[in-house]
């Protein structure tokens, strides 16, 4: 009989509460969580009502998802997987009813807080609802758990992106919350759009300035509550579960996998020679479940306020570069062709503004408009220069991380690993010295075709030769403008030669 970790001993019977369970991390967690433990309490997770769509659907669908497949067939009893919460992390007291709120407090012995809008051109007064006082309200909701042994607060590495050496621990907040919402109470909306970039400071984003915040909230709590940070960097697709290559969400490195795949994208501004810190969503998961099992086992048998802050990272362990992403992108985008390709995909970093504006005007900008204005006047409805500026505007925004690195402190997770027996380190592996980059990027680039933009393997050889025809079509017009070119100069050289008697004189 195989060996029980300490992890599953310790989660056994225990009723989790979930924010954020919807989204690309959430849904991996939950799915982990049902997985791996068979004798666990329910899950209540935090959902948000949309119009005609109850919360019960909404679940219905996250659980139909291909991240769950393998836990549909595992188990019949679809209906007791996962229970809904109606709410809303930006709203007060997160928009549950009284009962809910009850329920929670009397059951919920472990809390997964993951809600978040991730937009880094969120605008500030959303972002501050969402990030800060959402969990703000979340931190108040659980001083009335009687059973809570565990908080899980997942932040971000780039938190405290304005230093160069980010440590695991807490920093001041960038700005004094209670001031910044007095400011927010008598700023209308027309005037704070314009103000944000003096507010925010040397924050990039008001993603990272937020999380930031966010995380000052969850220290004034930590002298309350058994609270821990885990602060992953870039999460993308998955290493090895639910499936290896799984991703649902567009951002971080799948948004250049998407438009290079499709020829959208021609050059990316940045250091290719600067670390990429990618850490696999699988990974970052792993690390949430055994952290909360760290704060509650000391909990139970002492109940201190001893803080652990994870900086959930890659680059202490095994780095990639910027260039290394492109390269292994490069060979994927013919190795796994995407559908309806515009021109032929090819992808480069480079820290010239030259070079890089040079790249977008001739690779994108001219061709996407002539495209869309042939496709215009036969009567077609033009898309290309639509789609490029969204990919455009998202590669943009990523800049800051490619154009900057950082020094990170990793040793809490080192620590935790030693904490755990075999068995446990087997189901919840985050050891991320054994990844294999080149590997990982190309599952993860078919796992982009297959799960995010849901194409099937078998278009696969037809997005090759649309690819081939495209080749052809750039060979094409290049020989006609070098012929151009040619015949041009020759009439120049030939009007020169017949006329020098009156250019000589």
């Amino acid at each position: 009989m195989a060996e029980e970790g300490e992890v599953a001993k310790w989660y056994r019977n225990k009723v989790i509460f979930v924010t954020g369970a919807t989204g690309f991390m959430g849904k991996v967690l939950v799915e982990k969580l049902l997985r791996s433990f068979e004798d666990l309490g329910p899950i209540y997770v935090l959902v948000r009502p949309k119009r005609s769509v109850r919360v019960e659907e909404r679940i219905e669908k996250m659980a139909d998802s291909r991240a769950f497949e393998e836990l549909r067939g595992a188990r019949a009893n679809r209906e007791n997987w996962i229970l809904p919460i109606a709410g809303d992390a930006g709203l007060p007291g997160l928009g549950i009813s009284a009962e809910d709120r009850i329920l929670l407090q009397e059951k919920v012995s472990v809390v997964f807080h993951l809600a978040a809008t991730v937009r880094f051109d969120e605008p500030l007064r959303n972002a501050v609802a969402m990030n800060v006082r959402g969990t703000r309200e979340l931190l108040r909701l659980c001083q009335g758990m009687k059973n809570l042994r565990s908080f899980v607060h997942v932040s971000t590495a780039y938190a405290n992106c304005d230093r160069p050496i980010i440590e695991e621990r807490f920093y001041s907040p960038p700005l004094d919350l209670t001031d910044l919402e007095d400011r927010l109470a008598n700023i209308d909306d027309d005037l704070l759009g314009p103000l944000t970039p003096s507010l925010i400071g040397k924050h990039p984003n008001t993603y990272t300035f937020t999380k930031a915040l966010a995380e000052h909230v969850v220290a004034e709590y930590s002298a309350r509550l058994p609270v821990v940070v885990v602060r992953p960097s870039i999460v993308s697709p998955s290493w090895k579960e639910p499936k290896p290559g799984w991703v649902d969400a567009f951002n971080g490195p799948t948004v250049l996998a998407v438009g290079s795949g499709k020829g959208l994208l021609g050059s990316v501004y940045g250091r290719g020679d600067f670390v990429a810190d990618l850490v696999p969503v699988d990974v970052c998961i792993n690390l949430l479940i055994v952290a909360a099992w760290d704060t509650g086992a000391k909990f139970d048998s002492k109940p201190e306020r001893n803080v652990r802050v994870y900086n959930c990272v890659s680059r202490p362990f095994n780095p990639v570069t910027w260039n290394d992403v492109a390269v292994v992108y490069d060979e994927c985008t013919r190795k796994y062709a995407m559908s309806g390709t515009f021109m032929c995909p090819k992808v480069g970093i480079t820290d010239s503004k030259v070079k890089h504006a040079l790249i977008k005007m001739f690779c994108q900008t001219v061709p996407g408009t002539v495209v869309d204005f042939l496709t215009m006047i036969s009567g077609g409805r033009p898309s290309i220069r639509h789609y490029q500026r969204q990919l455009e505007k998202a590669s943009t925004v990523l800049e800051f991380f490619t154009t900057n690195e950082w020094e990170f402190e990793a040793k809490n997770a080192e620590r935790l690993r030693r904490r755990m027996n075999p068995a446990d380190l087997k189901t919840f592996d985050f050891n991320l010295a054994d990844l294999d980059w080149a590997e990982y990027i190309d599952n993860g680039f078919l796992g982009i075709r297959r799960y995010l933009l849901k194409e099937e393997d078998d278009t696969i050889q037809a997005a090759r030769e649309n690819i081939v025809k495209w080749a052809l079509i750039k060979k094409t017009v290049r020989i006609f403008f070098v012929t151009c070119t040619i015949a041009i100069s020759v009439i120049g050289l030939f009007t020169v030669y017949f006329n020098r008697p009156h250019f000589f004189g």
